[in-house]
């Protein structure tokens, strides 16, 4: 089985697996992929469906050194693609196909990615569409989404799964060691010349200065002097665990006590001064705080499970020809 599982969830997704337009023009492919109960899947559309592929686990075709791995990820794409049609077909059959309202709001989620309308059309005729094809195209994959969620609309899971997953995953449960701080940052080449260091390191000396005052606000002079992304929010740099931060800033705010300010710490970035403003310790976390989060992850895989046997039930009885060689 060729990753079904990811590619039912893209099924269910929001965003369906074509929905997407690419960054630039195809060039045009003739003839067939493949037939699934006679209705064809052109060369073209596997083309186009392949590059959002890549594109999506930011693959780049021209890296990629084994000329099998390229065929196993395009037969991916064309059995997802197939997934779809079949998927497509059988909610024909049980009448579960998107309202026009569904189809507009679909179509509006892409466009709304595009600086007008007009760049909208141009980008569908530049893939190959007009605004007709593509709304029925779309029509296609949210009447493929819906018929797909709708076997599975009662799912539910009991308490007890709940409390299975959580006492058999403890320590995917377990909240590392946890510090909240702020900085301000003044940038450092590493080949910067002796007095260019210099100037720099007494510049923060003086604004250590002034954040040791007692009615000093640090968030207001992170605003005023930091030269780091995080200036705008006074220097606040959120909760972090070990392992994230250049180890010099992160050994000295994991040593530093709550309401402390460190010395100057330097690290590639630059030079710093950190105030610490919380430090909590490991912890694990109790069922009753990630209850509904397990409820909704099981949920979702149920919803995947029940489509991927609707699929493997729907590929048993199809005619599917696959006319290239993947």
């Amino acid at each position: 089985m060729r990753h079904r599982r990811g590619r039912l969830a893209t099924l269910l997704a929001a965003t369906v697996l074509g929905c997407a337009l690419s960054a630039h023009s195809q060039p045009v492919f003739y003839g067939t992929a493949a037939r699934v109960n006679g209705a064809e899947i052109s060369n073209e559309t596997l083309e186009r469906s392949f590059e959002e592929y890549l594109r999506e686990r930011g693959e780049n075709i021209g890296a990629i050194r084994y000329p099998e791995r390229v065929k196993e990820m395009k037969r991916e794409t064309l059995d997802l693609l197939i997934d779809q049609e079949l998927a497509w077909q059988a909610a024909q059959k049980a009448g579960l196909l998107a309202t026009p309202e569904e189809v507009t709001e679909a179509v509006d989620s892409m466009r709304a990615g595009f600086s007008s309308r007009e760049a909208f059309v141009r980008k569908l005729s530049v893939e190959g569409y007009t605004e007709e094809s593509y709304n029925e195209h779309i029509r296609h994959l949210v009447s493929a989404r819906k018929y797909l969620d709708s076997l599975s609309s009662g799912v539910e899971v009991s308490d007890a799964e709940v409390h299975s997953y959580y006492t058999e995953n403890l320590e995917k449960m377990r909240m590392p060691e946890l510090v909240r701080a702020r900085h301000i940052l003044l940038t450092l080449a590493p080949d910067a010349d002796a007095a260019t260091r210099q100037a720099v390191r007494e510049k923060l000396a003086g604004i250590l200065a002034e954040a040791r005052r007692e009615d000093a606000d640090f968030a207001a002079l992170a605003k005023q002097y930091s030269e780091d992304a995080t200036a705008a929010a006074g220097g606040d740099l959120g909760y972090f665990p070990r392992g994230q931060m250049f180890k010099p800033l992160e050994d000295a705010a994991f040593a530093l006590e709550p309401g402390q300010l460190s010395e100057v710490v330097e690290t590639p970035s630059g030079l710093h001064i950190i105030l610490l403003e919380d430090h909590r310790a490991a912890r694990q976390v109790p069922e009753e705080e990630v209850r509904d989060r397990i409820r909704e992850h099981l949920v979702t895989l149920k919803r995947q499970q029940a489509a991927e046997a609707t699929i493997n039930a729907l590929r048993s009885t199809a005619d599917i020809e696959i006319l290239m060689p993947l």
